[in-house]
């Protein structure tokens, strides 16, 4: 009964509370955007990029506009608020420049407004009410954004705001769209005709695997909501191995306890490696067979690398939302998608938006929902164990 009570008085904050809050911010940002400045595309020189995440995969997806953005104009200078310095410095473009992000975004306003730096165009994908108060302070004659009012209002599709002409503009849908679509649209709200294209790295050596066929799995996920459980991951490495092939398990430092400790369930029939780089990472998948995942950061390296074979497992959200459309021309990519009727409603009653690109979550509302959540997909894989794992074999075994 008490927990009843808890979890409508949080439902009232969260969906009804919280949003009437917004309100008055998301209104006076229309008003703030209601005086429109003529758009001159070539007198950009210099664009500010907020993303909506701070996700190693959430940086990634962004970058496939990056390669047409680049070109669109020489000498063009990009800066990216990402704490993922070390990836953009790894592709193969000068003109990006990151900017750490502090806790506050106060703070970020104060580093920008130290260092003197105004930008021609800043673009703000991320529709959440925290980023967007600092968007009118910052120091860019044109600026553009999603409607935080439709973010607020949970509507699906959000709109384009800002101080230049966005009629004819696309929303954002939440439903249907490749993550990284949310800053390819607004770039192309600005004039930019940009498409998804993989980004290019700098040179990176490949790694001298011990086999030809070996088969890289990193089974570590952070994110207990996508987490595989051990049995499955014992299981699926013994049938790899009876199949002809070499499993090496790939960890970084968050990792390396975890995935030690399944090496040793294992009785070590298969080998580890370490990775402290983005750059070893690529290396090593770029002589792997295949990669095995769960939805996370690896799967979006592995589409950067010259690996041919993914296959990724997603609990959420739907591929189609963190897979771009051209990472199938280049990869055989399998995804395994465990759901059914009630573990999407046991999501459905602490996720703000049903299988979207953005999966956000009542924090405070998933606490009530989440050993149920991790019960019934752990059920569903060990129902599906024996199907799962035939899928894998046929897949890897497919045009050898």
């Amino acid at each position: 009964m008490l927990e009843s009570i808890k979890i409508k008085v949080i439902s009232f904050l969260y969906k009804v509370l919280k949003p009437a809050i917004k309100v008055p911010f998301g209104v006076l940002l229309r008003l703030y955007f209601a005086k429109k400045l003529k758009f001159e595309p070539d007198k950009v020189n210099s664009i500010l990029i907020l993303p909506a995440y701070n996700g190693l995969g959430d940086n990634i997806m962004i970058s496939y506009y990056v390669h047409d953005l680049l070109n669109s104009k020489e000498n063009l200078e990009v800066y990216i608020i990402s704490p993922h310095y070390n990836f953009w410095k790894a592709l193969d473009y000068e003109n990006i420049n990151t900017i750490h992000p502090p806790k506050s975004k106060l703070e970020l306003l104060r580093i920008l407004r130290a260092n003197n730096k105004s930008f021609d165009l800043a673009i703000f994908s991320s529709p959440f009410t925290r980023y967007l108060k600092i968007l009118p302070l910052i120091k860019a004659r044109y600026k553009i954004c999603y409607d935080p009012l439709d973010f607020a209002f949970r509507r699906p599709r959000l709109r384009v705001l800002g101080n230049i002409n966005v009629k004819g503009c696309s929303a954002y849908d939440l439903r249907d769209s490749f993550y990284g679509e949310s800053l390819g649209n607004l770039l192309r709200c600005c004039g930019f005709a940009v498409k998804e294209k993989i980004p290019k790295l700098r040179n990176i050596e490949d790694y001298k695997l011990s086999s030809q066929k070996t088969v890289v799995l990193f089974a570590y996920s952070r994110d207990e909501l996508r987490k595989i459980p051990d049995h499955f991951w014992i299981n699926l490495c013994y049938n790899i191995i009876q199949s002809g092939y070499e499993v090496l398990i790939l960890y970084d430092d968050e990792a390396k306890t975890y995935s030690q400790k399944l090496i040793a369930s294992l009785n070590n029939a298969v080998k580890g490696i370490y990775t402290d780089s983005i750059e070893k990472t690529v290396q090593i998948l770029n002589g792997a067979y295949a990669v095995i995942c769960p939805d996370g950061a690896l799967l979006h390296i592995s589409i950067l690398s010259k690996v041919k074979k993914i296959v990724v497992f997603f609990t959420i959200v739907e591929p189609k939302h963190r897979i771009p459309e051209i990472a199938y021309k280049t990869k055989k990519i399998k995804t395994i998608r465990i759901e059914g009727r009630r573990l999407k409603n046991i999501i459905s009653r602490f996720s703000v938006f049903d299988s979207s690109s953005m999966p956000e979550y009542y924090s405070r509302l998933r606490d009530f929902y989440f050993e149920a959540c991790k019960e019934e997909k752990d059920r569903l894989i060990k129902e599906n164990e024996k199907k799962y794992i035939n899928e894998i074999l046929e897949f890897l075994k497919c045009a050898e």
